[in-house]
């Protein structure tokens, strides 16, 4: 049986398990969507994932020898663990109580330093950290952990503890991009050191759990590295493409987040909290500027019951017409969609000061009248689709593999197709 490299992706909701075989092919895929967050205050599902993970990767044991695991996981989350075991993991969209939210304000690293605007609910890590400890004072007392939201699922499969500056440098509050260090609220307070000695995204973070391979059918010497966050693994794996190679370029990451990152080139002429502009910090630790906006969630409330619905970039005429209001015709609604979505990825892109050619992967990679609007704004730069069906698995994996060849990219010709 030949060796394969499993990449778990917890996103916000859905997590997939995808096995990779030595030369790139697909081997094995498993879905499993989120259970909304419960309890008082939400808590992410990480009973639930927890299961279906183990019976994933039971499964991929069965097909191939599975030599070395990848977590990915989104951001502005984490876990506490209080003996051993996981005790809290906010919902970063659960609302904090006004009072936990206005003592934690003038705690924060100012915006220069820190580069993390300040978000509404959870969404600002600290912020959640900052109400477990009053939640759960007893366990801060008797020295609770905590562990990123990747970091975690490394944890639950080798044991070991560590923390991580792709998911320190999400818009968490707890990182100085410029500085590479903790800010100084996660000094402070002693975050830091309950998160975990830095490693890198790449390094191994131990071995399986003798008892989950057992368990699984996983060989006993199955490598868990340290893992990432979702959007810098797609940054991650676009810079192994020979398109993107010969100077700055930007990675378009679509889903419920439009996330816009710009790596290389001159950057912002200043970051605006106000516009949701923070830096990302990639697996090198160097600060990429970034602009995003909930794109995914404003299409479907702007499709509405014509969720599902194909666009034509054909109809980008008329749908400019149509795109203030829901048009009757799905075809026309959802390329009216699309066009909106583009709008928005232009004027992130535009904040981030966006040169040389675009990437853009994920869902919407394959909506061809986004791809054709977005192309026509930015005229000056190509436009490319990833060449991967799935570029955060992609960067994940090449982070247990990085002598992978890159697939290639298609650049979008505005031909209407």
């Amino acid at each position: 049986m030949a060796q394969a490299v499993a990449v778990i992706d917890i996103g916000k909701t859905r997590s997939k398990l995808t096995v990779w075989a030595g030369d790139g092919r697909l081997l094995l895929q498993s879905d499993y969507i989120n259970a909304i967050g419960t309890g008082t205050p939400r808590q992410l599902d990480i009973a639930g994932i927890d299961s279906w993970l183990k019976g994933a990767l039971a499964e991929a044991a069965r097909v191939a020898e599975i030599g070395a695991i990848v977590p990915v996981g989104h951001g502005a989350a984490a876990v506490m663990l209080a003996d051993g075991a996981p005790l809290a993991a906010l919902d970063y969209e659960q609302p904090l109580p006004p009072d936990v939210a206005a003592a934690y304000e003038p705690l924060r690293d100012p915006f220069e330093f820190s580069l993390s605007p300040r978000l509404p609910a959870g969404l600002n890590l600290g912020a959640q950290l900052f109400w477990l400890e009053r939640l759960h004072a007893d366990a801060w007392g008797l020295g609770a952990r905590l562990l990123l939201w990747p970091q975690y699922w490394a944890w639950r499969l080798s044991g070991a503890h560590a923390s991580e500056v792709t998911s320190l440098g999400c818009h968490s509050d707890l990182w100085r991009p410029g500085q590479r260090r903790f800010s100084d609220l996660a000094l402070a307070r002693g975050w830091a050191e309950r998160l975990g000695p830095l490693r890198r995204a790449d390094d191994v973070a131990g071995e399986i759990r003798s008892e989950l391979a057992s368990e699984l059918g996983l060989p006993k010497r199955c490598r868990v590295y340290v893992g990432l966050h979702d959007s810098n693994a797609a940054l991650h794996a676009a810079r192994t493409s020979p398109e993107l190679a010969a100077g700055p370029f930007s990675v378009v990451s679509t889903g419920t987040w439009v996330v816009c990152m710009a790596a290389g080139g001159p950057g912002p002429k200043a970051y605006d909290p106000g516009e949701d502009m923070l830096a990302n910090v990639d697996v090198e630790g160097a600060a990429i500027p970034t602009a995003r906006f909930m794109g995914g969630r404003d299409y479907q409330a702007w499709m509405g019951d014509a969720l599902g619905a194909g666009s034509d970039p054909a109809l980008l005429g008329r749908a400019d017409a149509a795109s203030e209001g829901a048009a009757a015709d799905p075809l026309l609604r959802a390329t009216a969609a699309a066009l909106r979505l583009a709008r928005g990825t232009d004027r992130a892109l535009a904040l981030v000061g966006a040169v040389g050619p675009i990437l853009v992967e994920g869902r919407f990679a394959d909506d061809p009248a986004f791809m054709v609007a977005l192309a026509r704004l930015r005229p000056r730069q190509p436009v490319y689709r990833g060449g991967a069906a799935d570029a955060v698995a992609l960067g994940a994996l090449r982070l247990a593999a990085p002598a992978l060849a890159p697939p290639p990219l298609t650049r979008i010709e505005d031909r209407g197709e």
